[in-house]
């Protein structure tokens, strides 16, 4: 059996640069071959690459969803990864983006978004405001 992908109703995703919305009821698809999907809530918009982990992933994302564009999108990708690695200083996020540069060379893409989120999680931490101090 294929990858099976259960749908809410108006539910979007995106499968092979197509953008399928279910309709009012829940359903599922199958997919029986090899096929490039994000489901949306995977899926970022342009305004919401707002930070520099979240550029990576967005330019990480446009290769998956644009294949056929995806060679104009790596650079772009390389040059923002090497940015914010030279950044980050704790070395587990650091690794995870070296994860997802090395995904991208050997073209799996998911992986590098996995590795990317992960990222942007630590991010979302330090930028998250502190809670007030006492005086």
């Amino acid at each position: 059996m294929g990858l099976k992908i259960r749908l809410k109703p108006n539910e979007r995703v995106i499968i092979n640069g197509v953008v399928l919305q279910n309709a009012a009821r829940n359903c599922e698809l199958i997919v029986h071959n090899r096929a490039n999907i994000l489901r949306a809530p995977d899926v970022m918009q342009e305004e919401e690459a707002d930070t520099p982990a979240k550029r990576v992933y967005f330019a990480a994302q446009l290769m998956l969803i644009d294949p056929e564009r995806a060679e104009t999108y790596k650079p772009v990708f390389a040059d923002l990864a090497a940015q914010l690695s030279a950044a980050l200083v704790n070395p587990a996020p650091k690794d995870r983006l070296a994860e997802a540069v090395a995904a991208v060379g050997a073209e799996d893409i998911y992986r590098a978004l996995r590795c990317v989120k992960d990222v942007i999680a630590y991010e979302r931490g330090l930028l998250a405001p502190t809670a007030a101090q006492p005086s």
